[in-house]
């Protein structure tokens, strides 16, 4: 499994219209990509530099050619577009194995 990071930074003026182009264009769209296991936003809670609102987007899929896969489609491009315009810094995006340790869960 693996678990795509996806960060940048947002103007806190637009705090709900990024959860809105969330629910309604980005997790629509990733729930019919092939090896899409999930996702979650999160917004923090404490000050960043310029007064921006830092943004994290939480994946998982079931490889990295899946999360590969989905990025070239013409749904993700689409999903993607306006959400884009949001972004107050270059997104940074990293990709993780997800380990399984024993007794982990709780």
């Amino acid at each position: 499994m693996i678990m795509r990071l996806f960060d940048t930074a947002i103007d806190p003026d637009d705090i709900e219209l990024i959860k809105d182009l969330f629910r309604n264009d980005i997790l629509p769209a990733f729930k019919g990509f092939d090896g899409f296991n999930g996702i979650t936003m999160h917004l923090g809670v404490e000050e960043h530099a310029g007064d921006l609102v830092e943004c994290v987007a939480i994946s998982n899929w079931d490889s990295l050619d899946a999360v590969r896969a989905a990025e070239a489609t013409a749904e993700y491009a689409a999903a993607m577009k306006e959400i884009r315009k949001l972004f107050s810094q270059t997104p940074l995006v990293r990709h993780f194995e997800t380990v399984e340790l024993e007794g982990s869960e709780g």
